[in-house]
């Protein structure tokens, strides 16, 4: 058999990177008839079969995301941006969630900083994620941000029209990603991105670009444990323990430690709103399981 990195998936087609170079295969009818199915980021055995390989197992996944389908994540790069189309804290910060859920390293890239500083993210998220302010434009930034992406598999996301795939083809790890026009009249970029591929990168980790996002659906991305989700935020969990009930929900709980911390500025307001929106959200999804 022979062992590799999934680095592509488009259907039922699969390109596998092994020592000996890249291989285009199929995978076996088992993984069909379970449900499973190998995704960017697997590591696997291949098979010999007439004509070719196959995928014959799957190596057990240090992680997954549903949206989009990759596993075996190091690290989240969400690319914001402080110009048009602007991003939205609460969607920052649902991803930062999402990363922190799944055990996959945030990292956040403020974009655009030619037409727009982003100051003011910097500010917010910089005590608690790396955070790198780059311009496609003027390449400020990109060295730090290469220097970070590291040995693993690094996902680059944001919401639509941010410029990943400016960015993508700036990092300069020999691909080219089409740009998509900026649509004036709605301010949203357009999608350009067909398929998750996995791009070498320099430091010998992998980069790979996603769809861009208009919303964030937690049932959607593989993210609904309310209970889980104080821990997920960082400066919460210092915290938490503090609270006078042991069930506290953290929003307006008589005796939250969290909400106290707000009110001598060591949580921020909007990322406190962003938790609280959060977690409506997913105990709405919880009461719909049983209607």
């Amino acid at each position: 058999m022979v062992e590799g990195l999934v680095v592509s998936v488009s259907g039922s087609s699969f390109t596998v990177e092994t020592e000996t170079g890249s291989i285009n295969c199929s995978c076996r009818g088992k993984f069909r008839k379970s449900g499973i199915q190998p995704l960017a980021g697997d590591r696997v055995l291949l098979d010999k079969a007439q004509g070719g390989y196959v995928i014959a197992s799957i190596e057990p996944r240090k992680n997954d995301l549903v949206r989009p389908p990759a596993a075996n994540i190091t690290s989240l790069l969400i690319v914001a941006s402080a110009a048009p189309p602007q991003t939205p804290e609460q969607f920052i910060d649902s991803l930062t969630a999402l990363a922190e859920y799944k055990g996959i390293r945030p990292m956040i890239c403020i974009n655009k900083t030619d037409l727009a500083s982003g100051e003011e993210l910097v500010r917010l998220y910089s005590p608690l994620y790396d955070v790198f302010p780059v311009s496609t434009v003027s390449g400020e930034g990109l060295d730090r941000l290469k220097a970070a992406l590291g040995d693993g598999i690094c996902l680059l996301t944001g919401n639509s029209g941010v410029g990943k795939s400016s960015l993508l083809n700036a990092l300069d790890i020999g691909v080219e990603e089409d740009v998509g026009e900026l649509s004036e009249k709605i301010g949203r970029g357009k999608q350009t991105t067909r398929r998750i591929r996995l791009h070498r990168l320099p430091s010998g980790g992998y980069l790979a670009d996603s769809p861009g996002y208009s919303a964030f659906d937690v049932i959607e991305m593989g993210f609904s444990d309310y209970e889980e989700l104080p821990n997920t935020f960082p400066e919460f969990r210092p915290h938490l323990c503090n609270c006078r009930w042991k069930d506290c929900g953290h929003s307006t709980d008589e005796g939250c430690a969290v909400t106290a911390a707000i009110s001598r500025g060591e949580v921020a307001q909007s990322r406190h709103t962003s938790y609280i929106k959060l977690r409506e959200a997913m105990l709405e999804a919880e009461k719909n399981k049983y209607k």
